[in-house]
């Protein structure tokens, strides 16, 4: 908890050696910070950027031991203010596309900006991946930013304070565990839906990674996804995904599915769809006024204080060179699954490394694309009093044959 005499807005409040200036940002003036998080049973490194809470090197274990970075990024702030693919930033005030750029609350009708075709897209034009969020605390391994939305950013009603806390999370397996914890309050009623849009490639970042990708084998838990129109717009119904290229039930390599003859993907050019996934109960019922995630995490803390899983995954992804497996653990009710369509035109990559079309996947956790305009689906508003939290978890088991002891990391 922040005392009455919190340091000044971007300022660490107990600096640690893993923080570090990385530049000043262009929008809005602030110093950018790069902290680097520490896995301590595998030497595993997570480093984030406080522009726009910007997950930058993920580097974990393959089965021969050697650390490799899985996240596409850059290697210098300029090219992350320059880009517009939004490479594992925070994303908000409502993640996805809003329906000709505008919504209807409490029967007054809101105006957004429209930043792609007709749509508002993930947050509008100044969105808040945009901004230099601020560090609430930090530790060896883990650390909460802060960003404050003016009442009418981005066309939005109401002032809207939102946290997220990364964490390298302690488990009973040796697995390198990342958790995304987002929290949001309101002094006016608005509508919130926020996620992560990390880009991953198992496989590691190099300059095979459009080929990779497509050995990428996927499952996701999910008997429905929601279809859209031509321009990436949901229809707003639940489409069976059996006898589909979206039935990824049983689990399928991308390479063998995302070429397929499909109206669907020929929409998206690819993958770029919400699959709604199972209903599960909550473990306990939410206190009073906290609205979020819909769903059970699927995931507690044992009595030596480590995490572990207690349901199957939501998603789970695999790359059989590197051993690498990633699972998926949410609150939320959909995952967006996307396989890097639109990429190829962002500055050069991280290492020198040009950054391909569909060289990595997400699987951004949120609320259902159009909320605010679709009343049949889970509902996005928040209002004055309500906190809106939601935890998703990236679960990368340890690889067999990985070991005990990480050779050194490929990072920065």
């Amino acid at each position: 908890m922040e005392s009455a005499d919190a340091p000044a807005a971007g300022i660490v409040a107990s600096p640690t050696p893993n923080c570090e200036l990385w530049g000043v940002c262009q929008n809005d003036g602030k110093e950018v910070h790069l902290l680097t998080l520490t896995h301590e049973e595998t030497g595993s490194l997570l480093k984030v950027c406080t522009y726009g809470a910007t997950l930058v090197d993920l580097c974990i274990p393959n089965n021969r031991g050697t650390l490799d970075d899985v996240l596409l990024g850059f290697d210098n702030l300029k090219a992350y203010e320059e880009h517009g693919t939004y490479l594992g930033c925070a994303v908000g005030r409502v993640c996805s596309r809003i329906a000709n750029a505008e919504f209807v609350l409490d029967g007054v009708v809101h105006r957004l900006p429209k930043n792609n075709g007709e749509a508002c897209h993930h947050g509008g034009p100044v969105g808040f991946n945009s901004y230099t969020w601020d560090i609430v605390e930090s530790t060896l391994s883990s650390v909460k930013l802060r960003h404050v939305s003016p009442h009418k950013d981005q066309g939005f009603p109401g002032t809207l304070t939102v946290t997220v806390e990364y964490a390298l999370l302690p488990t009973d397996s040796g697995a390198v565990v990342l958790s995304i914890m987002f929290s949001a309050t309101t002094d006016r009623k608005t509508v919130v839906n926020l996620t992560n849009h990390a880009y991953f490639n198992l496989a590691g970042i190099n300059r095979s990674m459009a080929a990779s990708l497509n050995q990428h084998l996927v499952s996701i838990d999910s008997g429905v996804y929601i279809p859209t129109d031509q321009t990436c717009i949901p229809l707003g119904e639940f489409r069976d995904v059996s006898d589909s290229p979206f039935d990824f039930r049983t689990p399928a390599q991308i390479e063998a599915r995302i070429e397929v003859e499909d109206e669907q993907l020929a929409i998206a050019q690819g993958f770029d769809h919400n699959f709604a996934l199972r209903e599960t109960p909550q473990a306990a019922p939410k206190a009073d006024g906290v609205r979020g995630g819909t769903r059970a995490l699927g995931l507690e803390i044992n009595s030596e204080g480590k995490w572990t899983r207690i349901r199957e995954a939501d998603a789970k992804v695999s790359e059989e060179t590197s051993g690498r497996t990633v699972e998926l653990y949410t609150e939320e009710p959909c995952v967006h699954f996307y396989t890097g369509n639109y990429l190829g035109n962002d500055p050069v990559g991280k290492g020198g490394f040009p950054i391909p079309r569909r060289a990595a996947f997400c699987l951004e956790t949120q609320h259902f694309t159009n909320s605010p305009n679709e009343r049949h689906f889970p509902s996005v508003e928040l209002a004055p009093g309500q906190t809106w939290e939601s935890r998703t978890v990236f679960w990368f088991s340890r690889p067999s044959g990985s070991g005990g002891l990480m050779s050194a990391c490929c990072c920065r």
